[in-house]
């Protein structure tokens, strides 16, 4: 298509009468390529296993760690050092499920109509199915108790790192930011803010590698 246009383009110097055709079809040239690169900017992409450094055929978790892959962590509450520390409930009802061969997804039930155990199985089948990744799909890395999860915010084409740590039972977000380019840094696990997950064990099969 973009050679197409390209020779349309093209003004022979020995034809006149070809030329004022030509010169006539030049904008509708430029206003054409230009739209395609909006629209091919524009479009949105699905992120494949490669598109995240995270990702790591050969992984697989170790059987001593604390994060749990057969349920879920829903967020609790959040904690910040307003007041000389406050905790509050959520608005709305998130969680996480990890699997062993190093992805994990984000749920958010807007509608806050995931309750019981099988509605929860179900929405864990449904993405484990998928054969491509989705906005709140990842990968994680641990260095026990450490934690970073990745994913791809879309619009801006950058990756965000949540960091965290881990308890027993228990997922503690405490930044959410595209810098630390997933590295264990210090610095990036203390602040003013902590998300707590908390686990739901569930009756999971015994699941394998999603497929995406």
């Amino acid at each position: 298509m973009m050679k197409k246009i390209a020779m349309e383009c093209e003004v022979s110097p020995f034809n006149l009468e070809s030329q004022d055709q030509n010169f006539l079809k030049v904008p509708y040239c430029i206003v054409l390529m230009i739209l395609l690169l909006i629209f091919s900017s524009c479009s949105p992409k699905i992120y494949q296993k490669e598109d995240y450094p995270f990702y790591n055929k050969s992984f697989h978790l170790d059987t001593s760690s604390a994060l749990r892959t057969d349920g879920v962590y829903v967020l609790d509450h959040i904690w910040t050092d307003q007041n000389g520390g406050t905790v509050k409930k959520p608005e709305n009802h998130i969680f996480y499920k990890f699997y062993k061969t190093g992805q994990c997804n984000l749920t958010v039930d807007l509608s806050n109509e995931i309750k019981t155990e099988k509605q929860y199985q179900n929405v864990i089948n449904i993405d484990f199915d998928k054969q491509s990744s989705t906005l709140f799909q990842g990968y994680y890395k641990i260095s026990e108790p450490k934690i970073i999860i990745q994913r791809r915010v879309t619009p801006r084409k950058l990756f965000e790192y949540k960091y965290g740590y881990l308890e027993k039972n228990t997922l503690i977000i405490v930044k959410s930011t595209i810098d630390g380019r997933g590295k264990f840094d210090d610095k990036y696990y203390t602040g003013y803010y902590k998300e707590y997950y908390v686990f739901v064990p569930l009756e999971t099969k015994n699941e394998g590698q999603p497929q995406w």
